[in-house]
């Protein structure tokens, strides 16, 4: 039963994978069109609307996709459809009219709202991405159970790919036409109202939604779901605040330079969160058996595949922190190298722990959830007050860092206090050597020469190369990676037989 789990993770993860992948990229050249042809002013106002909508359209999911996907995968191992359908009815009775409400007042008020942030080129741009809140909604319902169903490939077809391929479209159409920030306003709010009814789709092709009765389960759902109302919504002020306070005490133009910073390291989250998106749902399912052992070792394998692929990449990107920058954004951003670092190490610790902090919410102590988060969110803000005025977009990295880091080992803490379950084990000292050793090589090489955008791909083969000879000559693999790469190649079709084969001799 261990392989078996191991086995829907890396299908799932491999769909993910690619999926989050591609969905990153799209986002990330929108991002990139609107920085470097809009300046670094317009991409703060676009920040700021998106911190202000997106926090509201948390507020009023009430933690529900999170409670949707524990459910559904709950029910689903029971095979209790109609209690099935109960949840995702339940989800929109409570969630579309907090929608509705969220974008009348956001509307009615944005001109209110700008004043906050002294820009009053805001108000505009923040009507323009109130029209999407209750979409947002019906999205993250109709997504989060075709989550809980663990059809990955669904998941990321909506939420990557049709979202960010439609929105660049737009975003490059409106451009060209010459509606600017306008343009890139709709562009965000088009994407997500076509979301929910993609989503929709996909879930009504693997589950009778029309046919099958619902038994309502609105008191469990909320039950679950309301500490993870406020822990999504603290976590939301923990990923904004920096955003908010920054607009409050300096320009858009440092906002736009400092979310280019964020926006980059964030791609570190591709790697996570196409292993967690199944994670969870496989872990929920196998808790309602009862099988303890088996949730113990997947989260190890879990963590360990993050951790293999995320720590050489952190590394990458700390030491050519100015190149990378530079070559994406232009010299104009060079300013947030420093930022760029500690965000970069910040995602790092949020990435390797985050698999072991979802059993969390498996086994149902959402609360503690909620209390981290307010932690974390109550640091956050007070660092970020105290650091930006005397340290500007660095000041508010470092708050972000320490704030992440610690509901990141609370979380870890926890778990290891209810079920004695964490992935640590020396397989990891094995990694981080292979990788220093490569980083240190690839160092000393590139101070001899120039680099360029071409000489830093050479670098990176390389320092992959290395690393990947390092790790078999440690013997850091095990039985567990041959079989998870054996269920991506079946799933995704790229082959990988000679890979196996070698590492199979260092196992």
């Amino acid at each position: 039963m261990h392989d078996e789990s191991l086995l829907k993770v890396a299908k799932g993860a491999g769909i993910v994978f690619i999926g989050t992948a591609v969905g990153m990229l799209l986002a990330y050249i929108s991002m990139l069109i609107i920085a470097r042809f809009l300046g670094p002013e317009d991409y703060g106002l676009i920040s700021l609307a998106s911190a202000v909508t997106t926090i509201a359209s948390t507020v009023v999911l009430v933690g529900m996709p999170e409670g949707i996907i524990r459910f559904v995968s709950f029910y689903k191992g029971r095979e209790e459809g109609m209690k099935i359908k109960g949840v995702m009815v339940s989800a929109i009775q409570i969630v579309l009219p907090l929608s509705i409400l969220a974008s009348s007042i956001i509307f009615f008020f944005a001109d209110s709202i700008s004043l906050i942030f002294k820009e009053q080129e805001l108000a505009p741009i923040l009507k323009i991405f109130s029209i999407g809140i209750p979409f947002y909604g019906l999205y993250y319902i109709f997504n989060s159970a075709v989550g809980g169903f663990q059809e990955m490939k669904y998941v990321v077809l909506a939420r990557d790919i049709f979202q960010n391929a439609f929105r660049l479209l737009i975003l490059v159409s409106l451009l060209i036409l010459g509606y600017g920030i306008y343009g890139a306003a709709f562009a965000y709010t088009f994407a997500i109202i076509g979301a929910p009814f993609v989503a929709f789709f996909y879930l009504n092709k693997i589950f009778p939604f029309w046919r099958e009765k619902a038994v309502f389960t609105r008191k469990e759902l909320l039950s679950f779901s309301w500490p993870l109302m406020f822990a999504g919504m603290l976590g939301l002020v923990m990923g904004w605040i920096d955003t908010l306070m920054l607009g409050y005490f300096l320009t858009a133009k440092d906002v736009g330079i400092y979310r280019a910073s964020l926006s980059t390291a964030s791609l570190l989250k591709i790697v996570p969160s196409s292993f967690t998106t199944i994670f969870f749902p496989v872990v929920t399912e196998l808790y309602s058996k009862g099988m303890h052992e088996e949730i113990k070792d997947t989260n190890y394998a879990v963590t360990k595949w993050i951790f293999m692929i995320v720590l050489p990449l952190v590394m990458l990107m700390v030491l050519f922190s100015d190149d990378v920058l530079n070559i994406l954004y232009g010299s104009a951003y060079i300013r947030g190298a420093y930022a760029f670092c500690i965000l970069t190490l910040s995602y790092f610790f949020i990435s390797i722990m985050f698999p072991t902090g979802q059993i969390i919410k498996t086994v149902g102590r959402t609360k503690l959830i909620m209390l981290n988060t307010s932690v974390g969110a109550f640091l956050d803000a007070i660092l970020n007050y105290l650091l930006i005025p005397c340290y500007g977009i660095e000041g508010a990295a470092l708050a972000t860092g320490i704030s992440v880091l610690t509901v990141s080992l609370l979380s870890f803490a926890e778990v290891f206090k209810i079920t004695h379950i964490q992935p640590v084990r020396i397989n990891y000292a094995k990694i981080f050597t292979a990788s220093l050793i490569s980083l240190s090589l690839i160092y000393l090489l590139t101070r001899q020469i120039k680099t360029s955008i071409y000489i830093l791909i050479a670098m990176f083969v390389l320092y992959i190369s290395i690393y990947a000879l390092l790790l078999l000559i440690m013997r850091t693999f095990e039985r567990e990676d041959v079989i998870v790469m054996k269920a991506i190649e079946a799933r995704t079709g790229i082959k990988s037989e000679w890979i196996r084969n070698v590492i199979g001799k260092f196992v």
